[in-house]
């Protein structure tokens, strides 16, 4: 068999023809709308890649957000016990104070009010001494009582400051005629030994005028115009009566300091 050379090489440019024409027709356009497809692909998964990292960023940060949250919400329920605990331990302090405070100044009140009625009772119960006294002693008094009391009151005179005794004669020399008041009348007795007392007294004999006087309450009083010189029962239980005034009041002033 023969080769036809020239049909051959007619074939073959007509295959490489047809493969030009396909290339330029065919393989080309293929090719740029593979590479177009493809470059559209790859947009996407760069989208995709870049919406699915903005959503985990998102989703990273809303994580944090609640985290901050829940951390500040869980900071701000402690502060918010912290302080209630305080204020009621404030509320609790508060209360304890002013309990004590009523509770001292009702003691106080208490402690005053027992103490003036102590005062009051001691008071009363002095003052009923001494007029039991003073009863039991006008009803005691008869002439031996004040015959006694006279010798008492006579050694009282004997026994008076030189101030006194001063005053006295001061008062003899002055014209003044001394009087002995007694709450009953004396015996012979008892009147010379407080005539005698007496003139011991203003240094030279000396009569006195006699009288009674029932508001004495059993004693004798020497008087010399306006001076006086007494020695009576009343007068002591007088004294008494004020040194128990005086002790309340310096016992009331201790418990007020």
């Amino acid at each position: 068999m023969q080769i036809d050379w020239l049909t051959v090489a007619a074939q073959i440019v007509n295959f490489l023809a047809l493969v030009l024409l396909l290339r330029w027709a065919l393989y080309r356009p293929l090719a740029r709308a593979l590479a177009a497809r493809a470059e559209a692909v790859r947009q996407r998964l760069d989208e995709a890649e870049a919406a699915r990292a903005g959503a985990e960023a998102a989703a990273i940060a809303h994580t944090e957000a609640v985290l901050a949250l829940e951390q500040s919400r869980e900071v701000r329920l402690e502060r918010a016990e912290q302080e209630a605990e305080a204020k009621r331990a404030e509320l609790v302090e508060a209360a304890k104070a002013e309990l004590a405070a009523r509770r001292a100044a009702w003691q106080a009140q208490l402690e005053d009010e027992r103490a003036a009625f102590l005062d009051r009772l001691r008071l009363r119960a002095g003052a009923g001494f001494v007029r039991m006294a003073r009863n039991i002693l006008a009803e005691m008094a008869d002439q031996d009582l004040v015959d006694r009391m006279a010798q008492t009151f006579a050694g009282r005179l004997a026994g008076l400051e030189a101030a006194d005794r001063a005053r006295l004669r001061a008062a003899a020399d002055a014209g003044k005629r001394p009087e002995i008041l007694s709450s009953l009348p004396l015996s012979d007795a008892a009147r010379r030994k407080v005539a005698a007392a007496v003139g011991g007294l203003l240094g030279g004999p000396a009569e006195p005028v006699f009288a009674e006087d029932a508001d004495l309450s059993c004693g004798l009083v020497l008087r010399l115009g306006s001076q006086r010189v007494g020695w009576t029962i009343a007068e002591h239980l007088d004294r008494f009566a004020q040194d128990v005034e005086q002790l309340l009041d310096a016992s009331g002033g201790k418990g007020d300091g």
